[in-house]
């Protein structure tokens, strides 16, 4: 089989496997997929937000702790 023949059946095999995946719902039914997906994708970003601050926060207090008399503020 030709790549050219290979393509073209496997570009028709995804295109009725999108069309079959498409017309199961209903417009209103991917209204809901989409608002349920945005906040999935909100509280992950959250969750991967708070974590590496976290992570850098702690580096930051462990650096902090193992050079206490090289302060940046002077004290006079």
């Amino acid at each position: 089989m030709s790549k050219l023949a290979s393509g073209a059946a496997y570009g028709a095999s995804a295109g009725t496997v999108a069309n079959g995946v498409l017309t199961r719902l209903s417009p209103d039914e991917w209204s809901a997929v989409g608002v349920i997906a945005g906040i999935v994708v909100a509280l992950l970003t959250f969750g991967i937000n708070w974590y590496y601050k976290r992570k850098t926060t702690l580096a930051q207090i462990e650096a902090y702790q193992r050079w206490p008399n090289q302060s940046t503020f002077k004290e006079e």
